[in-house]
């Protein structure tokens, strides 16, 4: 069954969702050694979802995601982290690494392909109708531009990219509060980012774009509510910081916290911790940075009312200490039912979102030579009205030979256009002799969309004269992209496989 793949770079971790496009099922992506699974409290219960660590390590192999904890490679020189930090450098930050020079780009490429492979020999490459990527709204051009590259490199051809907040809203079934004042909260491992936006339409890609009225941002998340818990219990027994994270899921579900680890038992309550936490002045420190984000939001004329819903998500929002305080500021605005799968999901709501309402302008043709050589007929490959992205093919046609030894098929793409209306009119009479206006509308327009690239499809062997020779298969990208699928009859092999050609309307 041909899956949708939404892919979401956190700091720390990346979350990986799929969607089964007949049944409509949807599930967290384990990809093997590379994935780590951790158990989330929800509204609904106890969920375990699989989370790739944003790393990778060059030294003996290379060494992706858990791999690189699973080998003790973690603190390595030869290791980079995070991965939305990589994709977001404009500078690609060298380093050298043994007997060559590895690029930040390098690394977040490397560990992408490594996904993205993992992905296909999961479900079957032919099998993943398409990719979406899902990066921040603060810097959305720059990871846009990164992944554009990355996809070009790898000849990905099928993928989205979209901004989390979109996502959030979607997610959250909000898709009405378009051009609405939001606020967007996104509380991760090593960072707590607070975005006051819109969500607005576009008649481009992306379809739905956030507005950033204004941002705030705080480098502190769940990591700092482990060193917290870490240090408190370090007087009885070293801790890692993996022991204090998990210490932190126990106490999100239970109260109180009791172990006993080596014969020494380690106790916290969750009372305890929170007023460890607000000695620290984290509580104060995130409610004068909400207090901020309106002061500035009124210089733009945004006030606390004028916002409806607050989109709360990340993994670090559930725990109770952050949950409480955004609770008693936002009062029920605060939407946090979904805040440990709401971007990945919300992404994969995107792409339904976007496949219902998009259709293809115009009639799209390919131009050829009549059999007697005196004129040119053409054939619809794309009809105006097709909704896109397509994935089994609009349209096939065979291609002949058209001459003993011909080395090669040039595709000619027409773009036809019929006139709606016109200002030529003029007065007749019809049959049962009522007057009657009608518009004199000309012959389609066509369009040589592709003369100055044109796509050459090369014959090997030769083709002989009359020969069936091609079967060619067209399908539309979710960019609105002409997708061309080539086998040569002859020797029964696929030579083009979904190459991206003209860009429709």
């Amino acid at each position: 069954m041909a899956k949708t793949v939404s892919i979401f770079f956190n700091n720390v971790n990346l979350q990986i969702y799929s969607q089964d496009e007949k049944s409509g099922v949807i599930e967290s992506v384990h990809l093997g050694d590379i994935s780590t699974t951790v158990e989330i409290k929800t509204p609904k219960g106890r969920e375990k979802i699989h989370l790739v660590p944003a790393m990778i390590c060059y030294e003996d192999r290379i060494y992706c995601g858990q791999e690189v904890f699973a080998h003790k490679k973690f603190r390595s020189p030869a290791t980079f982290r995070y991965m939305k930090q990589y994709i977001g450098k404009e500078q690609y930050l060298p380093r050298i690494i043994g007997d060559q020079e590895i690029s930040t780009f390098q690394a977040a490429a490397d560990l992408l392909i490594n996904i993205i492979d993992r992905i296909h020999e999961l479900y079957g490459k032919d099998q993943v109708a398409m990719i979406v990527f899902i990066v921040e709204p603060l810097n959305f051009q720059i990871f846009a531009s990164t992944i554009e590259e990355f996809c070009l490199r790898i000849g990905l051809i099928n993928y989205k990219i979209v901004d989390e907040a979109v996502c959030a809203l979607l997610a959250y079934d909000l898709a009405s509060q378009i051009d609405q004042h939001l606020v967007y909260l996104m509380f991760g491992y090593t960072t707590i980012d607070f975005y006051l936006i819109k969500i607005v339409e576009s008649n481009r890609e992306p379809r739905l774009q956030s507005v950033i009225i204004c941002s705030m941002h705080k480098n502190y998340g769940g990591v700092d509510i482990d060193k917290v818990i870490h240090d408190s219990l370090a007087d009885k027994l070293p801790l890692s910081m993996k022991k204090a994270r998990e210490i932190r899921g126990k106490l999100n579900v239970n109260p109180n916290y009791r172990e006993t680890i080596d014969g020494i038992e380690l106790s916290l309550t969750r009372n305890d911790l929170h007023e460890l936490l607000d000695q620290k002045g984290y509580g104060e420190e995130l409610r004068m940075l909400l207090r901020d984000l309106f002061d500035l939001a009124s210089g733009f004329g945004v006030t606390f009312d004028n916002v409806a819903y607050v989109l709360g998500c990340g993994l670090s929002l559930p725990t109770p200490y952050y949950q409480d305080i955004m609770r008693d500021f936002f009062g029920p605005k605060l939407l946090s039912h979904r805040t440990h799968d709401a971007i990945p999901i919300g992404a994969l709501k995107y792409l339904q979102k976007g496949g219902r309402q998009a259709t293809i302008k115009a009639n799209y043709a390919i131009r050829s030579r009549t059999a007697k050589g005196d004129g040119y007929r053409y054939d619809i490959i794309v009809p105006k009205g097709t909704p896109y992205p397509t994935q089994n093919g609009i349209t096939s046609i065979v291609a002949n030979g058209f001459f003993v030894g011909q080395l090669e098929v040039e595709l000619d793409i027409i773009r036809m256009d019929r006139p709606e209306s016109s200002s030529d009119r003029e007065i007749v009479i019809d049959d049962a002799g009522r007057i009657q206006m009608e518009e004199n509308l000309g012959d389609e327009q066509q369009s040589f969309i592709n003369q100055a690239r044109p796509e050459i499809i090369p014959l090997d062997p030769p083709a002989l004269d009359n020969e069936q020779r091609l079967e060619i298969t067209f399908d539309v990208s979710l960019n609105r992209d002409l997708l061309i699928t080539v086998k040569d009859l002859r020797r029964n092999q696929t030579i083009w496989k979904r190459k991206k050609s003209v860009r429709m309307e």
